[in-house]
C-alpha cells in the first residue's frame, strides 16, 4: 500500500513544488510590482510635479503677464482718459477763448460800428449843417432875389399905373383907375359904356390881377359887375373875358403879331367889345343864336342888364 501510495504522493508533491515554483515568480512579480510601485510613485509624483510646475509656470507667467497687461491697459486707459479730459478741458478752454475772442470781436465790431455811426452821424450832422447853411443861404439868396424881383415888379407896376392914369387916350374912353387895398398888384379900372351901344352910360368895373412874374406873363382881366355880352362869362366864371389877345398874354406872355403888349392896349381891346360881339368865342350858344336871329331882343336884354347891374347904384 505504501508502494502504491508513493507515486500519488510524489505526484502530489511535484505538483505542489510546481505550484510553489509558479507562485514564487508570481509573488516575486507581485513584490516586484509593489516595489516598483513603491519606487515609481515617488518618481511619478516627482515627474508629475515637475510637469505641473512646468505647466503652471507658464500659466503663472501668463497670469502675471495678464496682470501686467491689465495694469498697462489700465494705465493706458487712465492716460487716455486723462488725455481726453485734458483735451476736453483744452477744448473747453479753446471754446471759452474763442467765445471770448468772438465776444471781443463782436464788441470791437459793435464799438467800431458805434464809432462809425458816430462818425457817420457827425458827418451827417456836418453835411446837414452845410446843407442847411447852403439852403439857408440859397433861401436868403432866393428871398433876396425874390425881393429884388418883387421890388422890380412893384416898381414897374407903380410906374405903369401912373402912366395909365395920365394917359389921355385912356381918359378919353372914360377910364378911371384905382388900387385895391393899396396893393399895386390889384388894379380897379372903371369904364363908361360908349354911346349908341346897349351899354351906353353904364359904369363897368374891370379888375386887373397882376402875376408875380409880370411882365413875363400878363395879368388877368375880369368884369366885376354883370354884363350881357357874348364874350363875358357869368355862368361858369364870373366876369371872365374871352379875348384872344389878353388870354394869350396871360398864359404865354406873348400876343401874336404884337411884339409888345401893354395894359393900355388890353384896355382898348376890352373897350372895343362894347361895339363888337365875337360870335366865334361866345360863352353861351343860346346867346349867340339870339344875337344872330333876334338882335333887337338881345340888345334889349343888354340894356336891361346895364341898367340893373352897371348904373353905378349897385
Amino acid at each position: 500500500m505504501n508502494q502504491s501510495m508513493n507515486p500519488i504522493f510524489d505526484q502530489t508533491m511535484n505538483m505542489t513544488q510546481m505550484f510553489n515554483q509558479n507562485m514564487n515568480p508570481m509573488m516575486n512579480n507581485q513584490n516586484m510590482n509593489l516595489m516598483m510601485n513603491q519606487n515609481m510613485n515617488p518618481m511619478m509624483n516627482q515627474n508629475m510635479n515637475q510637469m505641473m510646475n512646468q505647466n503652471m509656470n507658464p500659466m503663472m507667467n501668463n497670469q502675471n503677464m495678464n496682470k501686467m497687461m491689465n495694469q498697462n491697459m489700465n494705465l493706458m486707459m487712465n492716460q487716455n482718459m486723462n488725455q481726453m479730459m485734458n483735451n476736453q478741458n483744452m477744448n473747453q478752454m479753446m471754446n471759452q477763448n474763442m467765445n471770448q475772442m468772438m465776444n471781443n470781436q463782436n464788441m470791437n465790431q459793435m464799438i467800431n460800428q458805434m464809432m462809425n455811426n458816430q462818425n457817420m452821424n457827425q458827418m451827417m450832422n456836418q453835411n446837414m449843417n452845410q446843407m442847411f447853411n447852403q439852403n439857408m443861404n440859397q433861401m436868403m439868396n432866393n428871398q433876396n432875389m425874390n425881393e429884388m424881383k418883387e421890388n422890380a415888379v412893384l416898381s414897374r407896376l407903380v410906374k405903369e399905373y401912373k402912366l395909365c392914369t395920365q394917359d389921355n387916350d385912356l381918359i378919353q374912353i372914360g377910364c378911371n383907375f384905382g388900387i385895391e387895398n393899396n396893393n399895386y398888384y390889384y388894379w380897379r379900372v372903371t369904364m363908361i359904356g360908349p354911346k349908341n351901344t346897349p351899354y351906353e352910360n353904364g359904369l363897368f368895373t374891370i379888375l386887373i390881377n397882376f402875376p408875380q412874374d409880370y411882365p413875363l406873363h400878363g395879368p388877368e382881366f375880369k368884369f366885376k359887375n354883370k354884363i350881357y355880352h357874348l364874350n363875358v362869362d357869368f355862368e361858369n366864371d364870373l366876369g371872365h373875358i374871352c379875348l384872344s389877345s389878353i388870354n394869350s398874354w396871360r398864359t404865354s406872355g406873348k400876343v401874336r403879331d404884337k411884339p409888345v403888349y401893354t395894359v393900355k392896349q388890353a384896355l382898348f381891346d376890352i373897350f372895343c367889345l362894347f361895339y363888337n360881339q365875337g360870335i366865334e368865342a361866345a360863352y353861351s350858344q343860346n346867346m349867340a343864336l339870339e344875337y344872330q336871329n333876334n338882335r333887337e331882343k338881345f340888345n334889349e336884354k343888354a340894356k336891361q342888364w346895364t341898367k340893373d347891374f352897371a348904373s353905378g347904384k349897385n
